[in-house]
């Protein structure tokens, strides 16, 4: 593929820059049927949570709630098993499909990250994959949050099959108290993926715009740019 040049705001050339295939297809296929089963997840839960909408006549002849409650154990079903899937590649994945907080390495950076995003510093490090920060929500919110949210989920599922499969979640309840208390941390929980949303916006769009890598397409293209002197030659894997 071309090179592709960097431009100085003047409009000037700066230095060449090539595109790097950075994500791979497995991992835009699981951020995007993940993105469109939370936006399912939330707004299914929402009405079950606060059924604000109601049908006339009979319920047998319009079933609204039924629908939001089937559609919801769907897409839970679709979320769960597109996390299982994306769990598999994080072994098989390349180098930016994988997540590695115990260094310590990851927590400098995650710092020294926050501090850029918060404005209290014009330096940063840039990286071709995630850098600390966004691996950081993403380990909080992507996989301790849907855990929080799959076991919560399928306790208060199983309630009313017992007998089913779902049943194998049935101790999460008398573990914690009672279905209401797991019921509050599931929606407390569920409104913790909308900051998310909101904080994830926020990094991808600024980190597009101020560096200019083609973060925004990659998650579409898998490719990101990157000026030579920044990428590091454990970041720079064969494209395929």
């Amino acid at each position: 593929m071309a090179e592709a040049k960097n431009y100085q705001p003047d409009g000037s050339p700066s230095k060449l820059r090539s595109p790097i295939y950075v994500w791979q297809w497995p991992v835009r296929f699981f951020h995007w049927i993940n993105a469109a089963a939370i936006v399912v997840l939330f707004i299914t839960g929402l009405y079950i949570g606060n059924p604000i909408l109601s049908s006339p006549g009979e319920a047998v002849g319009n079933f609204l709630m039924g629908n939001m409650r089937y559609w919801h154990g769907i897409t839970a079903y679709i979320f769960t098993a597109n996390l299982l899937f994306r769990l598999y590649w994080f072994v098989v994945g390349n180098e930016f499909a994988k997540l590695r907080f115990w260094r310590k390495e990851f927590w400098q950076d995650a710092v020294a990250t926050l501090k850029y995003y918060l404005f209290l510093t014009r330096e940063h490090t840039t990286h071709v994959g995630h850098n600390s920060m966004a691996q950081l929500m993403y380990l909080v919110f992507i996989w301790v949050a849907s855990l929080v949210m799959i076991l919560t989920g399928f306790a208060m599922r199983a309630t009313a099959t017992p007998s089913g499969a779902l049943g194998l979640f049935s101790w999460l309840i008398p573990a914690i108290g009672s279905e209401s208390q797991v019921r509050m941390i599931h929606h407390l929980f569920a409104w913790g993926y909308a900051a998310f949303l909101l904080g994830h916006l926020y990094m991808v769009f600024r980190q597009d715009i101020l560096d200019d890598d083609g973060t925004v397409s990659s998650m579409i293209s898998g490719y990101k740019y990157e000026l030579p002197e920044t990428v590091k030659p454990e970041d720079h894997p064969p494209s395929p």
